[in-house]
């Protein structure tokens, strides 16, 4: 469990706008007592993640670089696990109680921000330093409630030495998704028995959003209210892999639900689409393994349309309650703009979402390859979707749950579809 690490601080309560006016008043004014933060002031600030023991070890690094070049500024950590990091701060927020800073994910921005728990940021952190594009999907109703740490897209992760090896020619923007069954076909039959050429994709619904926008669509109407499709696209969208899944071309069911590891690092899958930043996770495992790995554009319905868009991996937020804001706006700059933070930091939480973090972050083989994948495709980068619904977490399980009994063949996709909608819409209505 996420401890409850707050005390009461002398510094009166600040929420929302007020707390942005009253940090630039106090800019504009100065402060009689002093700034709070400094040796004769000093002040405690909490900053907690979600990720492991790895990510938490050089968290703390830069934390104590901070502490060090900040005199009167100290900063109480703590991290959880994903799972836990999300169901302590969701009891957290009905009783007002938010860490200071805290990593926030993008499915859950419009959970935290639209009930007003987080800080606007427009002139408290610095913003001019982000890479093109990364601030968009930090704005909430206009308002940037988040900054982004690092950043991703999509992509195809394949093997590269096996799709030489079966004559697949390497893919390039404008792919097909028909194409791409072919492929995965092909090198199936190449592989044998207990390898496949690739995934099937059709249980993941961010895949089936990057298949919407392909067609000018979205998966959530632009409030989040509501899906932003009928029943039979979603059938036409699982009917996509389901003859490769018929000729076993890609892994049963029966298989999958047993991994605990990507096929990919199991050395049992060619080919995944998947976020560009698991790249560099995978490839140690996969060159162990006598492998290489490359990247390529996800396949798509129209060459000139990809439907990519650049997605925040995490980002930081200030809670719209703290009473350190100042200071704790202090940390998050510091976070994304110290050149020794970010070399500490490293790409432990994706590629940096700011030119200073590209500048000095050690890039390995591995993580250029993201780098050039990413040049190749920024032609075809287009505006990210709005923050999705909180609910967005569930009806991406119920997704899959519910895609899994097409796989069993105990639905029809027709049945499974109507299902699919019947809960959605009870998750998507519960939070109005």
């Amino acid at each position: 469990m996420i401890r409850d690490p707050y005390r009461l601080r002398r510094r009166s309560l600040l929420t929302g706008a007020a707390a942005a006016a009253t940090l630039a008043a106090a800019a504009a004014c100065g402060d009689d007592d002093g700034p709070a933060g400094t040796a004769d002031d000093p002040i405690e600030i909490s900053f907690e993640w979600w990720g492991d023991d790895v990510r938490a070890e050089i968290t703390k690094e830069a934390i104590a670089l901070f502490e060090s070049k900040n005199e009167g500024i100290t900063v109480q950590t703590n991290f959880a696990d994903f799972p836990t990091y999300w169901e302590g701060l969701a009891g957290r927020m009905a009783s007002r109680d938010l860490p200071d800073v805290f990593q926030m994910d993008y499915s859950r921005l419009r959970q935290f921000g639209s009930s007003g728990m987080l800080l606007p940021l427009e002139g408290v952190v610095k913003t001019d330093d982000f890479r093109e594009g990364f601030l968009d999907t930090a704005k909430l109703d206009g308002q940037l409630l988040a900054v982004p740490i690092a950043g991703n897209t999509l992509g195809l992760i394949y093997r590269a030495d096996w799709f030489e090896a079966h004559g697949v020619a390497t893919p390039a923007p404008g792919y097909s998704w028909d194409q791409y069954g072919t492929d995965i076909a092909t090198v199936t039959a190449g592989l044998g028995d207990g390898k496949w050429g690739g995934g099937d994709w059709a249980g993941q619904y961010h895949f089936m959003e990057l298949w919407l926008r392909q067609q000018g669509g979205s998966f959530y109407t632009e409030d989040g209210k509501a899906l932003n499709f009928e029943t039979a696209k979603l059938v036409e969208w699982w009917a996509t892999s389901a003859a490769l899944y018929a000729a076993g071309d890609v892994p049963p069911v029966e298989t999958t639900i047993e991994w605990v590891e990507g096929g990919l690092v199991q050395d049992l899958l060619a080919s995944e689409i998947g976020w560009d930043n698991f790249m560099p996770a995978y490839t140690p495992t996969v060159e162990a393994n006598g492998g290489t790995l490359a990247l390529a554009a996800p396949p798509s319905l129209d060459p000139a349309n990809l439907g990519l868009y650049l997605k925040p991996s995490m980002q930081l937020v200030i809670s719209g309650t703290s009473e350190a804001a100042e200071a704790s706006a202090k940390l998050v700059d510091f976070l994304l703009g110290d050149p020794e933070a970010i070399a500490i930091l490293g790409t432990n939480r994706g590629i940096p979402a700011t030119n200073t973090g590209l500048e000095n972050v050690e890039i390995d083989p591995a993580t250029q390859g993201v780098l050039d994948y990413e040049a190749s495709v920024a032609q075809y980068l287009t505006t990210p979707p709005p923050a999705p619904p909180s609910a967005t977490g569930a009806i991406e399980v119920k997704f899959a749950e519910i895609y899994q009994q097409v796989q069993y063949g105990e639905m029809t996709g027709q049945e499974a579809a109507d299902l699919f909608f019947t809960e959605a819409e009870t998750l998507l209505a519960a939070e109005q």
